[in-house]
């Protein structure tokens, strides 16, 4: 399905909303990419199933692999949300299943451009 066709489902209301709050409905679906893949225009949901590109090998935006600290520091969307739950095991998956997997991250803080000091 395209952007525009997914766009035609929604109220023109709604379509500003999502324009005002977070840059519009693509931007919207990228920034969901947990679940969805926008390409070339086209919107797809995300099977963790498929080849490696879109299984859990957890790369940044850039294409680089994600450290491994920063695995299952999120919740999964598909266990969580989905009626037929997440496609993958726990140990599979990148997200956490529960917050049992939940881990804290070991990422460090981005630092405020304008902190207090």
């Amino acid at each position: 399905m395209s952007v525009r066709e997914v766009a035609e489902l929604l109220d023109h209301g709604t379509l500003l909303r999502l324009k005002s709050e977070c840059g519009g409905l693509q931007t919207l679906l990228k920034n969901n990419h947990q679940v969805f893949r926008v390409e070339g225009g086209r919107v797809h949901i995300r099977d963790w199933r498929a080849g490696s590109e879109e299984r859990g090998r957890a790369e940044s935006k850039r294409g680089r692999p994600v450290a491994s600290g920063a695995l299952k520091t999120r919740s999964c969307w598909f266990h969580s949300q989905h009626p037929q739950g997440c496609p993958l095991e726990a140990a599979q998956c990148c997200f956490a299943h529960g917050p049992q997997d939940l881990r804290p991250s070991t990422k460090p803080l981005k630092k405020m451009k304008w902190s207090a000091v």
